[in-house]
């Protein structure tokens, strides 16, 4: 209601002044906010025709084609933007957005950096460079611009995290601790910042703390596949029949882990459960048909069998 209210209003207004350029982008960003793209693509493509050369009707443009899924077309209206102002750091981070959604990484890194020459300690932008230079496998790079985004934005939960996978990454075992803590505390509810701080404990060697933090994880998001092969792993030796049932839950997790089929096949083969080890390891073949661990093992059960 308050969105078509805003529109109508932004409507009436535009027509008494001859229809402003940064009038009509605002009405038309009103309409993508208001959750009408549809309306927005066919108002501001009406006005681009008469006024090609304005950057920000190109730039609402962009943003209504991103929120219709039309990636492609949102990337070259942003890239209208951003050759008809280069000094604007909005059109350079949405192009750098949008390239990054078409699988372009090192594209978007180029635009971000080039925001960055604008407005440098925006946290938001180098939040951004930092993903993108991490799907580079720059992590040194990657880890300079989360931290200088976290410096800036010391509260920010998301940041905090990432910081501190790409510490861990880099094997910096105290950065990840540190950062990780803070964005558990930041956010109680921030079940994979508890995940990661249980890969920090394992790779320290506390396989006790590392499993309360994978209990930790599953009791905020119990179907998280990755906790559950941690935790199945962990408790093998000791707790079979526990770790039977996390490994169970990792196959069928959100995400799923295609790894936990190769566990339980190792866990059914110690236990003398032939057959049902050779189903597992035939179904982890089917996702990784190169693995020679795998193949050698369901050859031996194979021979076992024979």
């Amino acid at each position: 209601m308050l969105n078509a209210l805003v529109s109508g209003l932004l409507g009436a207004v535009e027509n008494a002044l001859g229809a402003r350029p940064r009038l009509v982008a605002a009405r038309g960003r009103a309409l993508v906010d208001g959750g009408q793209p549809e309306r927005a693509i066919l108002y501001l493509h009406e006005h681009l025709e008469r006024r090609p050369d304005d950057p920000w009707l190109h730039f609402q443009a962009g943003r209504a084609a991103w929120s219709k899924g039309l990636a492609e077309q949102a990337k070259v209206r942003f890239a209208h933007a951003a050759a008809l102002d280069p000094d604007e750091p909005t059109f350079r981070f949405a192009l750098g957005y949008a390239l990054r959604g078409v699988g372009d990484a090192a594209g978007a890194a180029r635009e971000y950096r080039s925001a960055l020459r604008e407005v440098p300690d925006d946290p938001r932008i180098l939040y951004h460079l930092g993903v993108v230079e991490r799907e580079l496998g720059r992590a040194d790079e990657a880890h300079a611009c989360f931290a200088q985004a976290a410096a800036r934005r010391p509260r920010d939960a998301r940041i905090q995290y990432t910081l501190g996978v790409c510490a861990y990454e880099r094997r910096d075992l105290a950065g990840a601790r540190t950062a990780l803590d803070r964005a558990a505390r930041l956010d109680r509810r921030h079940a994979r910042a508890r995940y990661q701080l249980g890969l920090v404990d394992l790779r320290e060697g506390d396989r006790q703390g590392a499993a309360t933090r994978m209990r930790e994880t599953l009791a905020l998001q119990p179907d998280y596949g990755p906790a559950h092969f941690t935790l199945g792993r962990l408790l093998a030796r000791d707790e079979p029949q526990q770790a039977e049932r996390h490994l169970r839950e990792a196959v069928l997790g959100n995400p799923p882990v295609p790894a936990a089929h190769l566990e339980l096949g190792r866990l059914y083969e110690a236990a003398g459960r032939v057959g049902e080890a050779r189903g597992e390891y035939t179904l982890y073949l089917r996702q990784h048909a190169g693995d020679e661990t795998a193949r050698r093992a369901l050859a031996r059960l194979s021979g076992s069998e024979a």
